[in-house]
């Protein structure tokens, strides 16, 4: 076959003058092979391969090309997030400085962080708070409802909530855990007088006999809330100053006040949500540290947003993803999707789509899937687009991996990930799923809805100014 026949094979369905990008070139017949835009862009894409097979350098090419092919018509219309677990893509960073933001957040320093920015509206929010502090969805899930509900009715006003707590704790309906979980935000209630105020409520013992349970102290036995708190000067005279409190803290004082009103008035099962409150004391430090809550202003974001996760710890490796994608969605079906397009990219993304993983309980992990599944599924129809890359695709839900539009597959050795390919790909052939174990590096089998056929495609390697920074180190010279 000529040249120009073999080339009609590898010119895609489309007008004849729609766009298209060169991403490399034919692994056997060397004919240079441009993708279209328009059948690639516009639908979830997956990129699987063995780490060292040149995944990485496809996600960057692809990208790369785009941007630079008609990148202010793109800008305009459309906004790219990168997630980077392993901190590679700063090279794109820099070749679109002006309209790029790169975020390096750090779970280990305590100054000088970069820090993801939330809207106050968007932070006082159930759905989002559920998903920062893995919220069970029978008996949590409604706590941080009532929780969101509370503040939007009171405003950051918590004097009264504090005192009006304070009343029904000590009342008729007495509950042994109330004072041990008062205990734990009394150094953020009223930093000077903790000593004072924990020397007090260590003073109070729990009496239970039938149907008397009630606190007592010295031996004395109190009726009213008023000779209780006539016992606790120190607390009574405190004052919340809402303005020196940060939005972890606010958070954690307004769940624990709740918690003790609710289990007063026998609303929830202390043994439920204190789970809850324990999850939000240990996940708010990291948090403070990438998160950075702001005034409900309008902001200027860039069209390219790349966010390192490189140095943050593995909880927050699982929570930032999923809310910039629970934000990111919400938001984006609010806009004219007709006019707008939003492409989250995802790279190493077993670590955040996983199916098996022991360290996180099952409705977290199911909560999670539910979330990028939804996604998925329904983002399409709303411009929401995204790009999966991972180097072991079999561990990614299937669910997930059947939504995929478009595949690049390099190398994959695993039985594994060979048989969810078989099983997923319904365009993908014998012969050219024969040829994934044993492609060399950079070549990849393109497959999917804006193919005639599968492609065998040697991916032109970036420059090393522009190519993601995964090379294997070389020993030889090294050494």
């Amino acid at each position: 076959m000529s040249d120009e026949s073999i080339s009609a094979i590898y010119t895609f369905e489309g007008k004849v003058d729609s766009k298209k990008i060169l991403i490399g070139t034919s692994l056997l017949e060397d004919i240079p092979v441009h993708i279209p835009v328009n059948g690639i862009f516009n639908s979830h894409i997956g990129i699987f391969g063995n780490t060292g097979s040149g995944k990485s350098n496809s996600l960057a090419k692809i990208y790369s090309e785009l941007f630079s092919s008609n990148g202010d018509n793109i800008f305009k219309k459309s906004t790219f997030v990168f997630i980077d677990f392993n901190g590679e893509y700063k090279p794109i960073h820099n070749q679109f400085e002006s309209k790029s933001i790169y975020l390096e957040l750090d779970t280990q320093k305590k100054d000088g962080n970069d820090k993801l920015k939330i809207k106050k509206s968007e932070f006082w929010d159930s759905e989002l708070l559920s998903v920062l502090f893995s919220a069970t969805e029978k008996t949590q899930k409604p706590f941080l409802n009532i929780l969101a509900r509370n503040r939007h009715k009171h405003g950051d006003e918590l004097d009264d909530y504090f005192h009006n707590t304070l009343n029904i704790m000590f009342g008729q309906n007495q509950h042994r855990e109330t004072i041990s979980v008062l205990r734990s935000i009394i150094s953020i209630i009223n930093p000077e007088k903790t000593k004072e105020i924990n020397a007090e409520l260590s003073e109070f013992s729990w009496y239970s006999r039938g149907d008397n349970n009630k606190y007592y102290r010295n031996n004395s036995y109190f009726n009213t809330p008023e000779e209780y708190l006539a016992h606790l000067p120190h607390l009574v005279s405190s004052d919340i100053d809402i303005s020196k409190l940060s939005a972890f803290d606010q958070i954690i004082v307004r769940a624990t006040l709740q918690l003790i009103m609710s289990v007063s008035r026998n609303y929830v099962q202390y043994e439920h949500i204190s789970p809850l409150i324990n999850k939000m004391n240990s996940s708010t430090n990291s948090l403070e540290k990438v998160i950075e809550i702001i005034d409900d202003v309008a902001l200027e974001p860039k069209p390219l947003l790349f966010i390192s996760l490189k140095n943050c710890n593995q909880e927050t490796k699982k929570t930032i993803p999923m809310l910039i994608a629970k934000c990111s969605f919400l938001e984006h079906k609010r806009k004219d999707t007709a006019q707008n397009s939003f492409h989250l990219i995802i790279d190493e993304a077993h670590n955040i789509l996983s199916e098996t993983s022991n360290r996180e309980s099952e409705t977290w992990k199911d909560y999670r899937l539910e979330l990028f599944e939804e996604i998925i599924k329904e983002g399409r129809k709303f411009g929401y687009f995204v790009t999966i890359a991972s180097q072991r695709p079999a561990d990614i839900s299937p669910t997930l991996i059947s939504q995929i539009h478009n595949y690049f597959l390099h190398r994959l050795v695993n039985e594994n990930d060979l048989f969810l390919l078989k099983n997923s790909i319904s365009n993908l052939d014998n012969s050219s799923r024969a040829l994934v174990p044993i492609l060399p590096s950079g070549a990849c089998v393109v497959s999917g809805t804006a193919f005639h056929t599968p492609m065998i495609i040697q991916v032109q390697r970036l420059p090393s100014e522009l190519a993601p920074e995964s090379d294997t180190i070389d020993l030889d010279t090294f050494w």
